[in-house]
């Protein structure tokens, strides 16, 4: 069981390194300067490898909070009418550049906080796991 939850830190710590990568090489220069400071910060962590706690969860979820209004903010929805029913059709979502280069590291980061979920929750079923047997 000690080695499953190894894999599970293994892998978070192998999404942090590819998350802070992205960040560091791209996100936040895409930000406007109040959101680069969060951004930093947690670029910082990451390179710490102070990740593996629910206060960097919520951190991580309030910054895809972030993430998520600038995408909105970078994007449009149009009318793509039907060719032949110019009375029917449905809209579209179009994304400027930016907002498509977020929304690609947006879901690096969303699997970044799945595999710390998991480390998180593989450490804690151990313990829980191990206390069965301390009697």
């Amino acid at each position: 069981m000690m080695e499953m939850v190894v894999d599970l830190v293994a892998d978070a710590l192998r999404q942090a390194r590819l998350v802070r990568k992205c960040l560091d090489a791209k996100l936040i220069s895409l930000l406007e300067p109040r959101h680069r400071t969060f951004a930093t910060d947690i670029s910082r962590r990451l390179a710490q490898q102070d990740i593996l706690n629910e206060a960097f969860l919520r951190d991580l979820e309030a910054f895809l909070a972030v993430l998520d209004k600038v995408i909105e903010g970078g994007t449009t929805l149009v009318w793509r009418g039907h060719e032949h029913d110019p009375d029917s059709g449905y809209t579209m979502p179009v994304r400027s550049d930016d907002a498509n280069a977020i929304l690609f590291m947006q879901g690096e980061i969303v699997d970044l906080v799945s595999a710390i979920e998991g480390g998180l929750d593989g450490a804690k079923a151990y313990v829980i796991a191990n206390s069965f047997f301390d009697v």
